[in-house]
């Protein structure tokens, strides 16, 4: 089944780690690996890109959906906007509530995550985030995690695991990508 890479505010399909995670899934675990690439994610659009995940993923069930940062949210909005079943989640340094570091993507949470439509679509989830996260503290992340009722993992560093962090590698990812496809 198909893994898909939600990238996240002012980033884009071939930012951060998502290449080398790429390279990575669809070399050691064989699996097709497609990375979104979001319309104006300086300026992003709740609706936009509800409209971009609905022309270009397949709502089969047992996808794979991986999120980083505003991408975490989109993922549970896709979730919520289609009936698909047994769906691997892994969410990096994600948020479902506003976040007072990033006042401008409050639209993508202006309405609550129905975590009663959500949860029972989801096989596996694991949520990650590091303690020195200072665009999305990693509370939010717990918070989210909590939600969902989801594995958790706090990195002792990383940041926002993005290429100010240096962070063309992320293992950690990999790691439990891994233990989610088991």
């Amino acid at each position: 089944m198909t893994t898909y890479m939600f990238h996240g505010y002012t980033s884009n399909a071939n930012d951060h780690w998502f290449p080398w995670l790429e390279k990575k899934v669809e070399s050691e675990l064989n699996t097709p690996f497609v990375k979104l690439n979001f319309p104006d994610s300086d300026h992003p659009v709740e609706s936009a890109w509800d409209q971009y995940c609905d022309a270009r993923i397949d709502a089969e069930d047992g996808i794979t959906l991986i999120g980083h940062s505003l991408g975490c949210i989109q993922v549970l909005h896709y979730l919520d906007q289609h009936d698909i079943h047994d769906v691997n989640v892994l969410l990096v340094s994600g948020f479902d509530e506003p976040i007072w570091t990033l006042p401008e993507l409050d639209p993508f949470t202006k309405h609550p995550v129905d975590y009663t439509k959500i949860l029972h679509k989801i096989r596996k989830v694991t949520v990650i985030s590091a303690i020195n996260d200072d665009s999305v503290p990693y509370p939010y992340t717990l918070t989210l995690a909590r939600h969902l009722h989801s594995k958790f993992v706090l990195m002792p560093s990383g940041h926002h695991f993005t290429d100010t962090g240096k962070d063309k590698q992320l293992p950690i990812v990999f790691e439990e990508l891994k233990q989610l496809l088991k």
